[in-house]
């Protein structure tokens, strides 16, 4: 049951960090404007994004029992508080979707052209409610298994492409060619708010961790062999595609991968690339509806919070086909509108602001004494 104590060991949260940051934008790629030197881009975003990971696990060492939606009510207040918690869960909820109509279009395009993405959505949303039911716990598991899958898929696919020799690293030349503006355009705010922002959400997780003092350690381990991973990967789709390629594919790995022919007997890997897609937009759906779920049950005080999944799974579904007219409208709005009116206030200004009042509050009730 989702209401009992709840206990995740250090290295679930460690697979969890993993796979919801590296286990689809290893698939989907990052800083696509920066041509060739993405990389740069990636490796700045890390450094902001572990400075954001402190903010959420200082927040966290100051409130350790208590999940995110709730110590807002703490700090700004019952009322203030509430309006602002319930903003998060319908963030949360409205991330869940876009991913889920990410996943739906991607298995359309790539496999299911004859489907419809309705019933690809109510597919994988049947898996994801079925996982919540099983309970937090039951999920971190199954990541422990996931995150080996995946680790043993996406070495083999780096072999094979090294084996078949499709890299040219010549394509990563000239470095800073444009200068720095492409890469600090793709640094902010698209980049640290996806998918290194989206770490927000474990701040609805960390109360579960079992080893609290670790907690730090682990966080920062995790993002930080996340991003190396990122790096290794956009280096190497570039050192395949070309910067041209890489520029206008959507899902580079998958066209990377498309070349790799080993004795004429190894060839169409795409089935292994689509397995990644699909575990990774598993694992970061169940884990935005998760908090979700959690905080809406927090928030309303709803004591079995089984009875929340069945509604909440409907409204992503209904909000992941509602949400825009197609796939060129979704990309766009993603891009152009989300980062800049969703993630980098909800991501970065409210979290940081909580920070420094929590601080702020402390030195004064200090003084006092």
């Amino acid at each position: 049951m989702m209401n009992r104590k709840l206990s995740i060991s250090g290295f679930q949260l460690f697979c969890m960090i993993f796979l919801f940051e590296g286990g689809t934008t290893s698939v989907f790629g990052l800083a696509h404007n920066s041509k060739q030197d993405g990389w740069i881009s990636i490796f700045i975003s890390l450094i902001l994004c572990c400075i954001l990971l402190y903010v959420y696990l200082k927040l966290y060492e100051i409130y350790p029992s208590l999940l995110f939606t709730k110590y807002i009510q703490l700090i700004l207040g019952e009322y203030a508080g509430k309006v602002v918690a319930l903003i998060y869960i319908v963030y949360f909820l409205y991330i869940a979707a876009r991913d889920l109509r990410d996943f739906e279009e991607v298995l359309v395009i790539t496999l299911y052209n004859s489907s419809s993405i309705i019933l690809i959505g109510i597919i994988m949303m049947s898996l994801i409610v079925y996982s919540l039911y099983k309970g937090l716990e039951t999920f971190a598991r199954a990541n422990e298994v996931i995150f080996m899958l995946i680790v043993i898929m996406l070495f083999f696919l780096i072999g094979a492409e090294t084996i078949s020799k499709l890299q040219n690293f010549n394509n990563l030349r000239p470095v800073l060619e444009n200068g720095i503006q492409p890469i600090l355009k793709d640094v902010f705010p698209i980049t640290l708010t996806f998918p290194f922002g989206e770490l927000i959400t474990f701040t609805m997780i960390f109360p579960y961790v079992n080893k609290t003092k670790k907690t730090f350690k682990i966080g920062f381990l995790a993002i930080i062999v996340t991003g190396i991973l990122m790096i290794i990967f956009n280096i190497n789709n570039i050192a395949i595609l070309g910067a041209s390629l890489f520029e206008r594919t959507s899902f580079p790995l998958l066209t990377a991968v498309s070349f790799v022919n080993i004795a004429h007997f190894i060839q169409r890997l795409d089935t292994f690339v689509i397995m990644l897609m699909v575990f990774g937009g598993f694992i970061k759906i169940t884990i935005f509806f998760y908090c979700a779920l959690s905080g809406s049950a927090d928030l309303f005080n709803v004591k079995k919070t089984e009875k929340l999944i069945y509604p909440l799974s409907i409204i992503i579904i209904m909000l992941s086909l509602f949400m825009a007219p197609n796939y060129l409208e979704h990309i766009k709005e993603g891009f152009e509108i989300v980062p800049y009116y969703l993630h980098i206030p909800l991501q970065v200004i409210i979290p940081v602001c909580l920070l420094l009042i929590v601080l702020i509050q402390r030195k004064i009730k200090f003084s006092k004494k």
